[in-house]
């Protein structure tokens, strides 16, 4: 099944897979967007990433980034998070294997990302012909002014 789209040609909020076989390679998808919360970020950086320009304001200011950054790892997981609250995957994920993942700008407080994925490849299982894997690439921009913040190459394993 191909993704719905606006008027405009872009993907639009797209609806749950019914099966691998509903993906088509260079097929986008738009997931809407989330915004970063200072309190967010300092949580998850305090237990997970306590980097001085995670968590200390002073520390922040003096460094490279002027300023408190979310870590990448929150970056990823508000990402998926969301995605995964989209239900787009939820009656066929099997879960995956790898990313390769890339935070080529940093992601300040207050920063809405807007979160896209497109179809980068398509492998039907051989051995197991009740699945298949998919690789795709999910980019976050931020809003404000479009510049990529996070890129993510998946690999997906998924029900046919």
């Amino acid at each position: 099944m191909p993704p719905r789209r606006q008027a405009a040609g872009r993907p639009s909020m797209p609806t749950p897979l019914r099966s691998f076989d509903d993906l088509a390679v260079g097929q986008e998808f738009d997931f809407g967007q989330f915004r970063m919360e200072l309190a967010e970020i300092l949580d998850f950086a305090h237990r997970y990433d306590p980097q001085p320009f995670h968590v200390d304001e002073a520390a922040a200011r003096a460094s490279p980034f002027g300023g408190i950054i979310a870590s990448g790892l929150h970056t990823q997981a508000t990402a998926f998070g969301h995605i995964i609250r989209t239900g787009w995957v939820k009656d066929v994920s099997l879960g995956g294997t790898e990313q390769t993942v890339r935070w080529p700008a940093p992601v300040r407080p207050g920063d809405e990302i807007a979160l896209t994925a497109r179809i980068e490849a398509l492998h039907p299982s051989r051995s197991k012909p009740d699945r298949g894997v998919a690789k795709v690439v999910y980019t976050g921009r931020r809003v404000a002014d479009g510049v990529v913040v996070l890129e993510i190459l998946g690999t997906h394993f998924l029900r046919r």
